[in-house]
């Protein structure tokens, strides 16, 4: 029997543990990020868990976007978001399309991918990069899609700010900026497919109060935290929540 039929209560502090860390990323723990809906998808059905993340993630970008405003890269966002935005649609449709077990598969190679981006990603900002027409509209399709499917297009549009050798606040602000824009059009197409549940989002209105209690915590705690550790404490639980949902679609 399913965890919702089972245990509704245990759901729900889920979700609200999952606000708080919403929270905590957009706070300045990014990496956070990559755990949100491999973590609800262990209790929900994929699509459901993406529908659910989605307007919690959009009030945290709103407090992202309000602590870096106007430090952000535009020229960046406007040559990488019209193919975000085609990349949105395309995730959408697969999620609305593909089934439980296979959304749950997909998921979970999609984060072991996310564990390799991290080993990876220090290598990519010190690359010698000699730019190319192509290289922003592909970084918004891969993003996109991996938004409109899993929340979590951050993997691909930051690999792409590290080879632009942003500083760290720039960097911080493109990325709210164009996530607060990507989610926000992916509305339309989450409410069409049926993806996000208008009745089961206001029953959920309890939980926004945990994301600026997460901004805050992660405010004052951000330089009191080893780097290294917390990106290994990252990697150890994507690991294990994507055998989980390997294991889960048998």
């Amino acid at each position: 029997m399913p965890v919702t039929e089972q245990d509704p209560a245990y759901i729900a502090v889920v979700i609200a543990i999952l606000g708080f860390l919403i929270g905590v990323s957009k706070g300045g723990f990014g990496g956070l990020g990559a755990l949100l809906t491999p973590i609800l998808a262990l209790v929900l059905p994929v699509a459901l868990a993406v529908g659910v993340l989605l307007p919690m993630l959009m009030v945290g970008d709103a407090f992202a976007v309000y602590m870096y405003w106007k430090e952000w890269n535009l020229d960046l966002v406007k040559c990488t978001l019209p193919a975000g935005i085609a990349g949105a649609l395309a995730g959408t449709a697969l999620l609305s399309w593909l089934p439980p077990d296979g959304l749950r598969v997909i998921l979970g190679i999609f984060v072991l991918l996310l564990v390799a981006y991290k080993f990876f990603s220090d290598r990519i900002q010190a690359m010698r990069y000699e730019p190319r027409p192509w290289h922003a509209p592909a970084a918004g399709f891969l993003s996109g899609i991996a938004s409109g499917m899993f929340n979590n297009g951050g993997p691909a549009f930051s690999s792409y700010l590290l080879l632009q050798k942003l500083k760290p606040r720039p960097f911080i602000a493109t990325s709210a900026i164009y996530f607060a824009l990507l989610n926000l059009i992916k509305v339309p197409g989450f409410l069409y497919t049926g993806v996000l549940d208008l009745p089961l989002l206001f029953s959920l209105w309890w939980v926004f109060p945990f994301i600026p209690i997460g901004i805050w915590v992660a405010r004052i705690t951000l330089t009191r935290v080893s780097p290294a550790a917390f990106e290994w404490i990252i990697i150890l639980l994507l690991i294990f929540s994507s055998f989980w949902l390997f294991w889960q679609s048998l």
